[in-house]
């Protein structure tokens, strides 16, 4: 569970989550986990914008970005990810 500010709320296998814009998120996994070996899987928080929209793409084998935002605009959003 990341917060809206980046931060880690909960969770394991995350080394770390950097905030690099409005709505940006960078997220880097424990070396022993290969995020190009599965799908990442984001869901927004209840207490997300009603109007809000996530997106998650695997950059590399360690990094995985989150794009969050509301009515079309970069905004911070708190959501859940997961990489099964």
């Amino acid at each position: 569970m990341v917060a809206a500010n980046g931060s880690l709320v909960r969770g394991k296998g995350i080394a770390s989550i950097q905030r690099t814009g409005p709505g940006r998120y960078t997220i880097a996994m424990e070396s022993d986990i290969n995020a190009e070996e599965s799908v990442p899987q984001v869901a927004l928080n209840q207490s997300a914008d009603w109007r809000s929209e996530i997106f998650a793409k695997v950059v590399n084998a360690s990094t995985t970005s989150v794009l969050t935002g509301a009515n079309s605009s970069a905004s911070d959003q708190p959501f859940y990810f997961r990489l099964p």
